[in-house]
């Protein structure tokens, strides 16, 4: 007769990769942090590729419609804006950096996911 094993689906515990991130298995105060810190890095990603994306989307409708001055015009807006938006994008993560060194807490620079310590 045969003995089966359980199958686990976690097979290493969970290590804490930034500071206060994780404290064993109970959520902390510090987690707020992370968390903060996963939000703003996520978010200025995006901000980030959609402000590229939307500029290439501008010009190649620029380009198509050059007889156009009403498009022409809408295509000059959109690069505008979307410029406008790139530097805030930027000049907001200026100030993340600037608030981390006035404050000491490096942790809303980090982004960082809590894992079963492998690196993928």
């Amino acid at each position: 007769m045969q003995i089966v094993k359980q199958a686990y689906a976690q097979t290493q515990t969970w290590t804490e990769i930034s500071p206060g991130c994780v404290n064993g298995d109970v959520a902390t105060i510090q987690g707020v942090g992370c968390l903060i810190a996963n939000v703003f890095s996520v978010s200025l990603t995006v901000l980030g590729i959609v402000g590229f994306v939307m500029i290439i989307y501008a010009a190649f409708n620029m380009m198509i419609m050059g007889g156009n001055s009403q498009a022409t015009e809408k295509s000059k807006n959109t690069i505008t804006f979307a410029i406008v938006g790139i530097i805030l994008a930027l000049s907001s993560f200026i100030i993340i950096n600037l608030i981390s060194n006035f404050t000491g807490i490096e942790a809303i620079k980090d982004f960082a996911i809590p894992g079963s310590g492998k690196n993928w």
